[in-house]
């Protein structure tokens, strides 16, 4: 029987095999170890990955939470916005803002971050369906990555019944203003429109003055004679206009004075009615027939009478009216008194 030594033995125990081997397998996990996270990054890098993070899982109804995007793309790809209304689809959610898409970093990939600022008023669960991201390769192929869905858990206002319960507030009290008081400036202006229906009706039902009366014919008379004898007429040659304004002063004057339509009847006619008018007694009769005969002769007969007729025939009208203009009454009564005193008894 041979003898080994000791030494010799004890490294061709099991022990020793053992550990050799996984000594060995270690050397060698080590040296593949870079070359695997180099395959893996570049793996990796020709990915686009999006991810979805809430700032919290748990919200009280109301309150408003970020929702923010990572998004991991190789260098030279166009990745797109995510629109705020693709996020508000998920049912009991609402979107706040959206925030525009930031770039975090470009090597050695591209790294993008957008946000949403959310709420929502449904308690319970409410579930943030897959977020879709579009997106276009360097090579110009366009394609969509999704966001794994997510959980949101909303739960009612909390009310706690250790609080006591508070008084009620007294009422705040605003300051006077104007507008406070419109009441009074109603029951004034209803005061004065009354006040001015009043007053109104009561100039309506005031009785108007009556005209002055017209002046009597007499001073109308007069008053024409002075201005046809002011403008001249027959000194300038107008003899026919000169008595015919005279004819119609004298006409006028009877027709006012004794109720006849002395400018519509002939001088026949006009003598024939005053005869049985009260006033006139016969030379005034005979002065006027003559009168109305001269005037007569100078328009329809074309006669030319004498140069100191013309301005005869003017005073004897003013003669005319001046007689037969009628008396006042206190003259009138004397006159009367007289007339009764001399009648013999």
């Amino acid at each position: 029987m041979v003898c080994r030594p000791a030494v010799l033995q004890a490294r061709t125990s099991p022990v020793h095999r053992t550990f050799v081997v996984m000594s060995l397998r270690f050397l060698i996990f080590l040296l593949f170890l870079p070359v695997a996270f180099a395959v893996a990054q570049q793996s990796t890098n020709r990915t686009v990955n999006v991810r979805a993070e809430l700032a919290r899982k748990e919200i009280v109804i109301g309150d408003q939470i970020n929702l923010t995007l990572n998004i991991s793309a190789p260098p030279g790809t166009q990745v797109y916005p995510v629109p705020a209304a693709v996020v508000a689809e998920s049912e009991g959610l609402e979107v706040i803002r959206a925030e525009a898409l930031n770039t975090v970093a470009e090597n050695p990939e591209l790294l993008l971050e957008q946000r949403f600022l959310i709420t929502s008023f449904d308690t319970g669960y409410v579930t943030i369906a897959p977020i879709p991201v579009f997106y276009e390769r360097a090579n110009g192929v366009r394609d969509t990555a999704f966001t794994p869905d997510l959980r949101l858990v909303v739960r009612g206002a909390v009310v706690s019944d250790e609080e006591e319960i508070m008084p009620i507030k007294p009422i705040i009290e605003e300051p006077r203003n104007l507008l406070d008081y419109w009441w009074v400036f109603a029951i004034l202006a209803l005061v004065l429109i009354g006040l001015g229906i009043r007053e109104y009706r009561r100039r309506q039902t005031r009785e108007v003055p009556p005209p002055p009366p017209p002046p009597p014919p007499h001073e109308v008379a007069l008053a024409r004679l002075d201005v046809l004898e002011r403008e001249r007429l027959w000194q300038s040659g107008q003899t026919d206009t000169y008595y015919v304004e005279l004819t119609r002063i004298l006409r006028t004057y009877l027709e006012a004075r004794f109720g006849i339509p002395a400018l519509e009847m002939t001088t026949r006619q006009l003598t024939t009615a005053l005869d049985t008018r009260e006033g006139l007694n016969r030379e005034q009769r005979s002065e006027l027939s003559e009168l109305l005969q001269l005037s007569d002769l100078v328009k329809f007969a074309k006669a030319t009478p004498a140069e100191e007729l013309h301005p005869q025939g003017l005073e004897r009208v003013r003669e005319f009216v001046v007689e037969t203009k009628p008396m006042p009454v206190a003259e009138t009564a004397v006159e009367d008194e007289l007339s009764n005193r001399k009648e013999p008894s």
